[in-house]
């Protein structure tokens, strides 16, 4: 089995001295919000350890949790930096965050009393850290953690100003697939097989013909990651349709309008939003 030390310089993990340097370069104020970060840990003691560690570092804010609340909270809260035990139920079934249907938080450190559990996430992590947590090797990781954030939102910035400008722009990722709890299972929805969505207070019912699954999310922040030609919201307070399950939308100029969809459902419509879903069907087709 392989020492701490051998692991870290196996997967060339920057050593304290680096991670300083590079964070006192980080450190030039872009006028960035405080670092939000996420710290899903099954054993009480570790998690209430690593919790005050994270809570007395300057510009870092921390919520904790126990691992059973991983996928529910990555996507509800976008954390900039995930703090995670290596035998966490959903990350340990698949490894990957894409594998999850979640977008890579822009940092994650993975924590474990054994460091071969720790080989398998060097592709998502910026540092591995071997239990009992070292307090001096945990400042540095968050170092490290820390340049990569203020990487990462330094790189959106330029980016926001050269779509400002008309530059040029990558084309942008849409979330393909959602992850959803049930019990002790993880289910991957596909969201192209999704029909349509209702918000349901803090959670969002997703309705695939005679299937439904619960979401713990606001129908806002899930719009935000879904392609508006493929996804659109019919009603401004709960629903969403996929286009690819609308048979037709019936506007008429007064009475009662709806969407319905392939299978014969149909979705109530507000006139108020009558003429911006004309404008937005015309934009689409």
């Amino acid at each position: 089995m392989a020492t701490p030390e051998e692991l870290r310089n196996h997967y060339d993990l920057r050593p304290v001295a680096d991670v300083l340097e590079v964070e006192a370069r980080a450190s030039v104020d872009v006028q960035l919000a405080p670092i939000r970060v996420l710290v899903v840990e099954p054993d009480a003691g570790s998690r209430r350890l690593i919790c005050s560690l994270v809570e007395g570092e300057p510009g870092m804010t921390v919520e904790c949790l126990g691992d059973s609340q991983l996928v529910s909270s990555v996507q509800e809260c976008a954390p900039d930096l995930v703090i995670l035990d290596g035998h966490t139920a959903a990350i340990r079934r698949v490894k990957t965050w894409d594998a999850l249907g979640i977008k890579s938080p822009p940092a994650t450190i993975v924590t474990a009393y054994d460091p071969a559990v720790l080989a398998a996430f060097a592709s998502i992590a910026v540092d591995l850290l071997v239990k009992p947590l070292d307090g001096e090797r945990f400042e540095s990781a968050l170092g490290v953690a820390r340049s990569r954030i203020v990487r990462a939102r330094s790189e959106m910035e330029t980016s926001n100003r050269l779509s400002e400008h008309g530059d040029a722009m990558p084309s942008r990722q849409f979330l393909r697939r959602l992850t959803v709890e049930a019990g002790e299972k993880i289910v991957l929805v596909r969201v192209e097989d999704i029909q349509w969505m209702q918000s349901l207070g803090k959670h969002i019912r997703l309705h695939m013909g005679e299937a439904s699954h619960l979401l713990r999310q606001s129908l806002k922040n899930l719009q935000a990651s879904l392609d508006p030609k493929q996804f659109l919201r019919v009603h401004r307070n709960n629903a969403i349709v996929n286009l690819d399950h609308v048979a037709e939308f019936y506007l008429p100029p007064s009475g009662n309008m709806f969407v319905k969809l392939n299978d014969g459902v149909s979705l109530p419509l507000r006139r108020a939003n009558r003429a911006m879903l004309r404008k937005r069907l015309k934009d689409m087709s």
